[in-house]
């Protein structure tokens, strides 16, 4: 097979588009300028940020949540001996980092939609397929 003479760049990539961290980044950087909240706190509101039917995985955000504060965007604390209970606030930092993602993500969110209707009428090419 002849090689592709015109490779996409990897940051055009399909799973360059929109990450799923910048996703949760941007939700948990923007809930957390109304004030400090709990890693359960901020899981419903990604919940209610998507529509109420989607969410994140529990260790998928807390990976994130731990990234974001070994990068200095967000602080964690606790309360006791409850370092299970941690509450999240952000930083200068992070209100940076928010206000970058911000700048890219309304044409990265644009370019998706634009994929995803295209992969829709693709798959709609084989809606008459037998599937037994």
């Amino acid at each position: 097979m002849a090689r592709n003479e015109n490779p996409i760049e990897k940051s055009e990539s399909l799973g360059h588009v929109v990450k799923v961290q910048q996703v949760i980044d941007f939700i948990v950087l923007s809930e957390l300028q109304n004030g400090q909240l709990y890693a359960s706190e901020l899981e419903q509101r990604i919940i209610q940020v998507l529509g109420g039917n989607v969410g994140v995985n529990d260790a998928y955000l807390s990976q994130r949540l731990k990234t974001l504060a070994d990068k200095g965007h967000v602080l964690r604390n606790w309360e006791g001996d409850n370092r299970y209970n941690r509450f999240y606030r952000i930083t200068a930092s992070g209100l940076e980092y928010f206000k970058e993602l911000l700048r890219e993500l309304p044409d990265r969110v644009s370019r998706a939609q634009q994929v995803y209707n295209r992969f829709d009428k693709y798959v709609g090419k084989f809606d008459k397929v037998n599937l037994k």
